[in-house]
């Protein structure tokens, strides 16, 4: 059915939400699994000031999230799934659609942090967006806390 599964993640705990479908989906399926974190660039007005310290912002943010993508990816590893972690730097929506595309996915399988008024107003929805973009089938679990 599936051979490779993109899995966007954010280092968030509710994109993580999507891992065990994710699993289960590539055991079935003896898919791949494509892990991508995307580094937003920082906003123009703040880039068109660049100071050396925003460099170093930015490198440590990335030896971050090169850090997550990869404890993510050895997890999924030592359950015998076969995983790839990508780090891309870019607009979020187009890098995921991109790499899409690169890796040959079908199916995009994320979990959306469920942002409503002012906070999706600010954020935007990346799953909305891809909703209208895509031209693959996506699996997008609405990302809750776990009740006490």
């Amino acid at each position: 059915m599936y051979k490779t599964i993109l899995t966007p993640l954010d280092g968030t705990r509710e994109s993580e939400m999507i891992l065990p479908q994710v699993e289960t989906l590539a055991e079935l399926c003896k898919a791949k699994v494509v892990l991508l974190q995307v580094i937003e660039p920082p906003p123009p007005h703040v880039a068109a000031v660049e100071t050396e310290a925003l460099k170093e912002g930015i490198a440590h943010r990335t030896s971050e999230m090169q850090q997550y993508i990869h404890n993510v990816e050895a997890r999924l590893q030592q359950k015998g799934i076969t995983v790839q972690a990508l780090v891309r730097q870019g607009n979020v929506v187009e890098t995921i659609l991109e790499v899409a595309e690169e890796c040959g996915a079908d199916l995009i399988a994320m979990a959306s942090h469920g942002y409503r008024g002012l906070t999706r107003l600010l954020h935007g929805s990346v799953a909305a967006e891809l909703l209208h973009r895509a031209s693959l089938p996506l699996l997008i679990l609405r990302a809750s806390e776990p009740k006490a």
